[in-house]
């Protein structure tokens, strides 16, 4: 391994260190990770943007107005239990849930009307459920089992944070059994699952965090609420079709606090269970994803942060610089995150970010200098061969903008070879076949650096050019095409030129292809170049062998043409390279130069063509009286005077 590669890794290393150890402080550390939580609830509570209250659950609370009309408290009223739960069922509800667990006795009339309700009503029901020691007695344990049947019971216990006692995520319910989560009689599905599975939904079988339902606005609540007592006489339309859960919200009784207590000391910050019941439910009918990142998005912006550190630490300006920036890039980031979740942009992660940032930054100081100086001459090294200087020093300011191992990408190829060249340089002296090939590689290159394209390498008199790499170019197909252009005119110059001076030189031939292929540094510890392999590479060289058989000096594939809406062409043909099994569509780009008549009789006479109409042998014939010299034409009249009506062309060689 180099010295430069040395440097890169432990570049690397202090990144992925400091991002690992950032996730695991803000995972594993109670204080860190409790942090993190309030800045979240920040958001949750302050800066969620307002949407309409559901329309799919509602809410039959039973208040201390409610009470007022029993001669006790608790348990609530039996008969009026049961009284509710017919008249919702009636109105049409399409699920009720129960949020109150008949752990004990009453007035037995009471007790048995509402047993009896439970077992003759029609509409899907359930009813709160809990088997755990510290909220029941064995006796009301046993009281339970026998009320409530095992096919309507539901998990009724919340899921609080250890370190804060808030409530944050929606508990399944069930048990583990055999490597897999099960519901039983004693551990059912948790309120939530049940009331979704009911309503013909899905519900996860893992613990998930609340996406608490933002207000519609100040005054309102996010689930439409009516007093268990008004039932009777609200219209059927309150109820029909929806989940209606019927529970308390009662002052002292069932109360959970939230992260929105964060702000709010009311019902919304400790808030009744049977409304933590709904956001849950809410959340999981209307697919919305926990407003916190996964795992996976927070490893990626604490990565991201921690590479952030390192790039702040490349500038080598000192502590103060690190420190200035660091702040400057922490503090928009906290602000962004915070105010940008009102507008709609995700629950970034702040606190691991944060730490991966300053651990970057903290440790890459040990080893910035000499990895910069070092990293700098290896881009140099490496592509100002086959590079424009202006490239180079985009690469050197920004080596993280070239990937310069093996990757499979999208990119334009440029081949070019001269006619009949290895006869040419038989016939001349070696010192001037050396003059003129040189003369003619500086111009051609002076012309593939200039739209920026990367010479890979000479063949002789043959050029491989490649664009979108090591730089990503967004236009690559049009900066090939353009540069394929100028390339012909230059040629034709030199050609021209050479030719006058009894130098026979041939025409070029150029081939212009895109696609996919395996694009990087490649070769020994001695000696590597950068290059592309793939069998995009071998159509683009066939593309360029083509041009002898058409008479043309630019073919390009149709893969390019896509690419090239501002650019016009007009086709050759349908063509079947020899080796392949499928057309493909070879094009010849239009020069400025063209005739604009030449063009438009062309396509009329080529959509005869593909017809293949015998008008085409006519069209084809009053192109070529028109335009003699032109090669696309010769090459199609040549084929209709072998009874070849076509535009499908079938390549004997390559």
């Amino acid at each position: 391994m180099s010295k430069a590669q040395k440097q890169a890794l432990s570049a690397a290393l202090i990144a992925i260190f400091a991002a690992v150890a950032a996730i695991c402080a803000v995972r594993f550390l109670a204080p860190l990770a409790n942090l993190e939580n309030k800045v979240a609830d920040i958001r949750v509570a302050a800066m969620q943007p307002a949407i309409a209250p559901s329309t799919d659950i509602v809410v039959v609370a039973i208040n201390e107005d409610t009470l007022t009309a029993f001669p006790y408290r608790s348990p609530v009223d039996r008969g009026f239990l049961a009284d509710i739960i017919s008249q919702v069922s009636a109105k049409g509800a399409r699920v009720i849930g129960v949020d109150i667990i008949i752990d004990q006795p009453t007035e037995p009339t009471k007790d048995a009307r509402l047993k009896q309700v439970l077992a003759t009503t029609r509409t899907p029901l359930f009813l709160s459920y809990t088997s755990s020691p510290n909220i029941v007695t064995p006796e009301q344990l046993a009281f339970l089992n026998d009320f409530v049947p095992a096919n309507q019971r539901a998990e009724a216990n919340l899921l609080s944070d250890p370190f804060d006692t808030l409530i944050r995520r929606i508990n399944p319910g069930g048990e583990m059994k055999n490597g897999r989560m099960v519901d039983t009689a004693s551990h059912p599905a948790g309120f939530v699952r049940k009331a979704v599975t009911l309503f013909g939904g899905e519900a996860p079988l893992t613990p998930v965090e609340i996406a608490w339902r933002p207000r519609p606005d100040a005054e309102s609540q996010p689930f439409p609420s009516f007093p268990a007592q008004f039932v009777s006489i609200l219209p059927d339309e309150f109820f029909r079709g929806k989940i209606v859960l019927i529970g308390a919200t009662l002052s002292i009784t069932d109360r959970h606090m939230t992260p929105l207590s964060i702000i709010d000391d009311g019902d919304q910050g400790n808030m009744p269970g049977v409304f933590v019941q709904a956001h849950g439910i809410s959340q999981l009918l209307e697919n919305r994803a926990p407003p916190r990142m996964s795992l996976g998005g927070i490893i990626a912006f604490s990565a991201l942060f921690a590479g952030l550190g390192v790039a702040v630490s490349l500038f080598k300006r000192g502590i103060i610089f690190n420190v200035g920036v660091g702040v400057a890039i922490l503090a928009s980031y906290w602000v962004g995150a915070i105010i940008g979740f009102g507008y709609g942009l995700p629950m970034l992660p702040i606190i691991g970010p944060s730490i991966a940032f300053a651990l970057s930054i903290w440790m890459m100081d040990v080893f910035i200098g000499r990895a910069e100086r070092k990293q700098r001459e290896f881009v140099q090294g490496t592509f100002s061969r086959y590079v424009s200087p202006a490239i180079v020093d985009r690469l050197v300011k920004d080596p993280t903008s070239v990937t310069i191992s093996g990757e499979r990408q999208e990119a334009t190829f440029i081949f070019t070879d001269i006619a009949g060249f290895t006869t040419t340089s038989e016939l001349m002296k070696a010192e001037d076949l050396s003059n003129v090939l040189n003369d003619y590689l500086d111009g051609a290159c002076e012309i593939i650096l200039r739209y920026e394209g990367t010479i890979d390498k000479f063949i002789g008199d043959a050029i491989m050019a490649i664009f979108n790499a090591p730089i990503r170019q967004p236009d690559h197909a049009e900066r090939a095409v353009r540069c394929a252009l100028e390339l012909d005119g230059y040629a034709e110059k030199f050609r021209k030129d050479c030719n006058s001076r009894d130098i026979p030189i041939g025409v070029t031939r150029i081939g212009v292809h895109t696609g996919y292929a395996v694009i990087g540094n490649f070769g020994s510890h001695a000696r590597m170049d950068f290059t592309a392999l793939g069998d995009t590479v071998n159509t683009a060289a066939r593309t360029e062998g083509v041009n002898k058989y058409f008479g043309t000096r630019i073919c390009c594939t149709s893969d390019t043409v896509d690419l090239c809406p501002n650019l016009h062409f007009r086709q050759i043909g349908d063509i079947v390279l020899k080796g392949k099994t499928t057309a493909s569509a070879l094009y010849n780009p239009i020069a400025e130069t063209d005739d604009p008549n030449l063009i438009q009789e062309y396509e009329e006479a080529y959509k005869l063509l593909t017809k293949e109409c015998e008008g085409a042998k006519a069209a084809f014939d009053d192109i070529a009286e028109a335009f003699p010299n032109d090669p696309i034409v010769q090459f199609h009249i040549g084929r209709i005077r072998k009874n070849i009506i076509s535009a499908r062309v079938v390549m004997d060689d390559k």
